[in-house]
């Protein structure tokens, strides 16, 4: 198995059923891979989506019987099989072509690298949580060039051999909306391994995050509940201005 992309979802089935199809069709298929989908407890029509997939030989679903928050990725991570693990968010709802095939060839040609993630589209409705350009520093290859700098999980690259040498430390750190997946995993890859983060700087995907977007489909409520279960009170705020 050459790639697992994995998926965590929560009651966010309009974002879901696009990203899921928007991924599917930006595999190559060149290199063995799966695509696994925790439901991490959701109440509305997650399942009816992910029932759609069942009989795909490349999918497999996991159904939780509540809502775990970030710390599902510490159980979704043991699933994966592929020598790669590619972590997608729900929101993410456009990828560039072959999308296995370019986090192949960088990760190879930047070995010195642990975590690499697409570039997001930017417009007037979205940053794509991506930081101030001024955060990042240019590294280059021949034709492909990274952006050295905070990396977030929307569409992210790591080895599993990596993964497994920071195994521990990861499961016994808490994960959670303050300190996510993403964030820690770049810390404990440069911590421990030495092994830098960025960003694949002409390879964009489309990352729907933002209190527009949420609303454009129907997920509003959910983003607020979300902010408030994890005690992020500015962003409940910035989300109620939406309603």
């Amino acid at each position: 198995m050459k790639f697992s992309f994995v998926i965590l979802t929560w009651n966010r089935y309009k974002f879901l059923e696009k990203c899921i199809a928007a991924l599917l069709s930006s595999i190559s298929g060149k290199y063995l891979y799966e695509v696994i989908i925790m439901d991490n407890g959701s109440t509305d029509c997650t399942p009816e989506i992910l029932e759609q997939y069942k009989k795909n030989e490349n999918v497999r679903i996991i159904t939780r019987n509540k809502n775990y928050g970030l710390k599902a990725y510490k159980r979704l991570f043991f699933h994966a099989r592929g020598e790669y693990v590619v972590i997608v968010d729900d929101d993410v709802l456009e990828f560039p072509e072959s999308v296995d095939t370019l986090f192949l060839d960088y990760m190879e040609n930047f070995k010195n690298y642990g975590f690499i993630a697409l570039n997001v589209i930017q417009n007037e409705f979205t940053d794509g949580a991506k930081p101030s350009i001024d955060m990042y520093t240019e590294e280059t290859k021949g034709d492909m060039v990274i952006e050295a700098g905070p990396t977030g999980g929307w569409c992210a690259c790591f080895r599993k051999r990596d993964y497994n040498k920071i195994l521990f430390r990861f499961l016994f750190t808490k994960v959670n909306m303050k300190v996510g997946e993403d964030g820690l995993l770049s810390a404990l890859f440069w911590k421990h391994l030495r092994l830098k983060h960025g960003l694949i700087k002409n390879a964009y995907c489309f990352h729907a995050c933002g209190p527009y977007y949420a609303k454009e489909y129907g997920h509003l409520d959910r983003e607020i509940e979300k902010y408030k279960i994890s005690g992020l009170d500015e962003h409940v705020e910035r989300y109620k201005k939406f309603e």
